[in-house]
């Protein structure tokens, strides 16, 4: 059964310069990024899609393409509020990640609305960013 260990070594070995230099184009800082192509990525979630307890783990990770994985590996509905909360607020600095993951992973969580309602609010542009 894959680890964010052994993930996180999947995902270095894909990582290019070419992808890093092309996602710090778009922002993304030098050190939370491996530069692996969303391509990839889908690959890589394919083999792990449903391991909710992994998606978390590799969003904890503070590195992008990690994060944007477990968008695509987590269940939003199975969140809580709380989890939502705290992947919103570590997407700081991640423009993929506030516009995108944390939204979809959002929008399947009975308490969609009601966050996006607190996100929009929010006074950090990448939290606001996720409530839109």
């Amino acid at each position: 059964m894959p680890n964010v260990t052994s993930v996180m070594t999947e995902l270095k070995k894909k990582g290019t310069e070419k992808g890093r230099t092309m996602y710090a184009r778009h922002g993304t800082p030098a050190d939370r990024v491996l530069g692996v192509s969303v391509a990839d990525l889908k690959v890589i979630a394919k083999g792990i899609k449903g391991e909710q307890a992994l998606a978390c783990d590799l969003y904890g990770t503070g590195i992008m393409d990690a994060m944007y994985l477990a968008g695509l590996v987590a269940d939003g509905s199975k969140m809580t509020k709380a989890q939502l909360d705290q992947w919103a607020a570590g997407a700081s600095s991640l423009q993929m990640i506030s516009e995108y993951t944390v939204p979809w992973v959002a929008v399947e969580s009975s308490h969609a609305r009601e966050l996006a309602m607190k996100w929009i609010k929010a006074k950090e542009e990448s939290v606001a960013a996720a409530g839109w």
